[in-house]
């Protein structure tokens, strides 16, 4: 192969990627909104284990 076509190739699939992301952040984006206090509380619930995890113990 040639890098011309393995370069084109590579924005292709960049190109593919960067959709797709965009899409899922457009759902993410939407499920919060829909799902506000689901969402917080979430979010806190996976902030109190992560603490917990991290904060390991101290005996």
């Amino acid at each position: 192969m040639n890098t011309r076509v393995m370069t084109d190739k590579v924005h292709d699939l960049q190109k593919q990627v960067s959709e797709k992301a965009q899409h899922v952040g457009q759902a993410a984006d939407r499920y919060v909104h829909d799902n506000t206090w689901t969402s917080i509380a979430m979010a806190a619930i996976f902030g109190c284990v992560l603490g917990y995890l991290l904060a390991g113990r101290h005996d």
